[in-house]
């Protein structure tokens, strides 16, 4: 079974949580609880190099038949530096 419950920030701040990490309980005592806290730190940020976020998504990523690695790359740039891209033709 799984549930959400929302428990006020100031009660975990000097944990140092973060957005996605997992608190699990691990004991409760008379009048505190024992929690463990799990961070995925290999997992690539949303700035990082698109190469790495290809190898992190490796097997998430469905490229279209005929499309390269490199054209799921340029795509994912303007999203992430928020340009315009334009590619050049070949003759």
């Amino acid at each position: 079974m799984t549930f959400t419950k929302r428990i006020p920030a100031d009660r975990l701040l000097g944990l140092d949580v973060h957005e996605d990490d997992t608190l699990h309980v691990v004991a409760r005592l008379e009048s505190s609880f024992v929690v463990q806290v799990s961070r995925a730190d290999d997992l690539p940020s949303a700035q990082g190099k698109a190469s790495e976020w290809l190898r992190w998504a490796k097997g998430s990523v469905r490229l279209n038949p005929g499309e390269t690695v490199d054209d799921a790359r340029m795509d994912y740039y303007p999203t992430k530096h928020g340009i315009a891209i334009t590619r050049a033709r070949a003759p």
